[in-house]
């Protein structure tokens, strides 16, 4: 890609969002064409449905809804009447207890993929937005890892007497979310059996459900009352907005996780109607292809220059990758030509320390998105310590403007070991001041250029059968690990077998 001066300030706006995609290279004109030659001409029909819970996830026979999620599904569409709502008051209150009548302290959320992944960026990323009229405060927690590390260190932190345990599962059948729900329950019966608790006491106090699958958890043991259900037709890795997003309400409150509805709502609303060149998320999905397609570009970094989108890039990678990292059109015929890239990244202060050497003067090409935050309140402090922080904003402000202009344009002073060779482009998405509105905002826009991205490349974005021949694989492998199968594999794996057998 030759290195050039921008065309223009290229910026668009959604109430606080700034998108800017000026170090892109492309003129508006150049991108409208590029648009006109890679659009489906159903592209408008498609985001309809989408728009309206409609959109078909072919592979799996069923709708698209999570947009809904936001709306006219909303857990919160019966407001503080809401299941949902009353269960996050109650235990954010105080008022829920445990089967000992001490009040719930704190909240460990197990989960794996979308029913972590999500709510775990939103609860960081919004936490200081919490209400500080709770004068009871709860902890939460979240357990992912089927090697059982997270629960080694949430559970010595932890009371069983004051902990609620939420399951969160879309099919309530996930072998590395139950493997974490198969310990805990040894641990808290190994606490309860002295003073004459059964499990069914405790779960009764103690274990909440979210799932779209309300038999098995039925069967499990939780109580009906104890159930927050959502939709087949809204996929796991789309499900935050849904009663999924409860330990994002039990951390923030109920009116945070509306606010953050009601920023993601904002931006459907936006995708649905504004023209390409003032779309964020067509704008982003078109600069993605175009890099993808044009230019060979096989990675985007994403860089947040705010700790509170510290958890970002791992939320994108399955957003992104999961939905579109695919060899196979929505229809099922193989495909030879490039689509999802890969998506990767880290905090930018931290990566300026680390990876950025090679991003500056390392061979390969990348795309990046730079995220930034201009201003940052800073309520409970004194107006010095204030003051002290705003000038770390300004520093971070600094640092992400400059670092996001060096790898667009490089610089050279003559000597080999101070080139940097730019021609890498990147967007920029700002805000002035990080609110739970305009978090929502960000993340449905991601959400959107990924859709659109699928459309282009004709791929199916709401199925992930990517993992499962892994899988089964992992299920052989683990009878033989435990003497249920004779079954040989290779060399290498059968000698690892015989180590862990040992």
């Amino acid at each position: 890609m030759p290195r050039k001066e921008p065309v223009a300030l290229l910026q668009t706006k959604l109430n606080e969002l700034i998108f800017d995609w000026s170090y892109q290279f492309l003129t508006p004109a150049e991108l409208e064409a590029f648009a006109a030659k890679r659009l489906p001409a159903s592209f408008n029909a498609q985001r309809d449905a989408l728009m309206c819970g409609k959109f078909q996830n072919v592979s799996e026979n069923r709708e698209v809804s999570h947009v809904l999620s936001r709306g006219e599904r909303s857990v919160l569409r019966q407001g503080s009447d809401s299941r949902f709502a009353q269960l996050v008051r109650k235990l954010r209150s105080g008022n829920w207890l445990g089967a000992t009548g001490k009040p719930i302290t704190d909240i460990v959320n197990i989960g794996v993929g979308g029913s972590d992944l999500g709510p775990l960026m939103t609860s960081f990323a919004l936490k200081e937005f919490a209400s500080d009229i709770q004068k009871h405060s709860v902890n939460t927690h979240f357990v992912s890892s089927m090697d059982g590390g997270q629960l080694y260190a949430v559970l010595p932190i932890v009371n069983p007497e004051t902990t609620v345990f939420v399951v969160a599962s879309k099919s309530f059948g996930t072998l590395d979310t139950f493997a974490n729900v198969n310990t805990v329950k040894v641990w808290v019966n190994e606490h309860f059996a002295p003073i004459n608790k059964t499990e069914v006491d405790w779960f009764e106090h103690h274990v909440l459900g979210i799932s779209a699958n309300p038999k098995r958890m039925t069967e499990m043991g939780i109580p009906p009352a104890h159930q927050l259900t959502f939709d087949q037709s809204v996929g796991g890795r789309f499900s935050m907005w849904s009663a999924i997003g409860l330990a994002i309400a039990t951390t923030c409150g109920v009116r945070v996780f509306e606010r953050l509805l009601e920023g993601a709502q904002a931006m459907d609303k936006h995708f649905a109607s504004a023209p390409l060149t003032e779309n964020i998320p067509m704008l982003m999905a078109l600069c993605g292809v175009y890099n993808r397609e044009e230019r060979g570009i096989n990675n985007v970094a994403i860089l947040p220059y705010d700790g509170r989108f510290r958890h970002l890039p791992s939320y994108l990678q399955q957003l992104d990758m999961e939905s579109n990292g695919k060899q196979c059109t929505a229809t099922g015929e193989a495909i030879k030509y490039p689509t999802g890239p890969l998506i990767w990244g880290g905090f930018g202060p931290n990566g300026q320390h680390a990876f950025f050497q090679h991003l500056h003067q390392g061979y390969d090409s990348f795309a990046a998105d730079f995220i930034m935050v201009l201003k940052r309140k800073a309520p409970g402090f004194s107006p010095m310590v204030q003051e002290s922080l705003a000038d770390q904003q300004e520093l971070s402000v600094a640092n992400c403007l400059a670092h996001r202009k060096l790898m667009a344009y490089g610089s050279e002073d003559g000597s080999a070991r101070n080139f940097y060779p730019g021609n890498h482009p990147n967007n920029l998405l700002a805000v002035e001041e990080l609110t739970p509105e305009s978090f929502g905002a960000i993340i449905a826009a991601y959400e959107h250029k990924v859709f659109t991205q699928g459309l282009i490349w004709g791929l199916n974005s709401f199925d992930q059968p990517g993992v499962e021949l892994g899988k089964k694989i992992a299920e052989n492998t683990l009878a033989a690990i435990q003497g249920n199968s004779s079954e040989s594999f290779d060399p290498s794996t059968d000698r690892f077998i015989t180590l862990a057998k040992s």
